[in-house]
């Protein structure tokens, strides 16, 4: 791809290919952003530019459902790291938002793939530099304030920290040396990650409730309702 891409006029630069067959994930993707009010602009890494047709706040819901993080994750981790505009985080990977959620310019685009940035010299925008397929240079403007965006990227960072670190305690409590990691295959089928998935959703529920239950039957003498227990769990699940 030759040139610059500025997403503030996305409109005006040529039509795109709407579809519903793309599936956005974490090495696909270089951007997303509003379209309109339905539909949402996507950048690949090979500088393909699609439009699904759906609002970014439901493509930004499937891909943290595709990604398996939770909103109550990225909302307990940000609390902790003075953050109030959660992006999707997963250790390395980062989908971070340029700007606040409620913001029409808000785009959000994956750090992990971004090789530069660099506040713009024609407006009051960020530069963005990614390595795309085959090492090719992808560069988009975006309209934010540098010192947000550098906010917003550190917050980020800082949210990936924890959980690499949680991933560390683990390996120490399990016993799991360096050795033992270097040999400790993560690559596994769709099915068995979707086991070992439901199986980490279980034990961190089933704590979840028993702590709520434990606490009840110690401040009130009784447990809660049927129904609280049928709307904590969706609650902890919610994507």
């Amino acid at each position: 791809m030759d040139g610059m891409i500025d997403i503030s006029r996305l409109g005006e630069l040529k039509k795109y290919l709407v579809t519903n067959g793309f599936q956005p994930r974490w090495d696909n993707v270089l951007l997303l952003t509003a379209y309109d009010r339905e539909q949402t602009y996507v950048l690949t890494v090979d500088g393909e530019e699609y439009v699904l047709p759906k609002r970014l706040k439901d493509a930004l819901h499937d891909f943290s459902k595709w990604a398996n993080v939770h909103r109550i994750e990225m909302q307990t981790l940000y609390s902790i790291v003075g953050g109030r505009t959660p992006g999707i985080i997963a250790g390395h990977y980062e989908l971070v938002p340029t700007c606040g959620q409620g913001n029409s310019r808000v785009a959000y685009y994956m750090a992990h793939s971004m090789d530069n940035y660099q506040p713009s010299q024609d407006n009051n925008g960020v530069l963005l530099t990614f390595k795309g397929t085959n090492q090719q240079l992808i560069t988009v403007m975006i309209d934010a304030c540098v010192k947000t965006f550098e906010r917003h990227l550190k917050q980020a960072h800082a949210v990936g920290q924890i959980q690499l670190e949680s991933v560390k305690n683990l390996c120490n409590r399990f016993g799991i040396g360096e050795q033992e990691l270097n040999h400790l295959s993560c690559t596994t089928t769709y099915h068995e990650r979707y086991l070992h998935r439901k199986q980490y959703e279980k034990v961190f529920l089933e704590q979840i409730l028993k702590g709520v239950k434990q606490t009840a039957d110690k401040c009130y003498g009784e447990d809660l309702t049927a129904e609280f227990y049928a709307q904590l769990r969706r609650t902890l699940t919610l994507y």
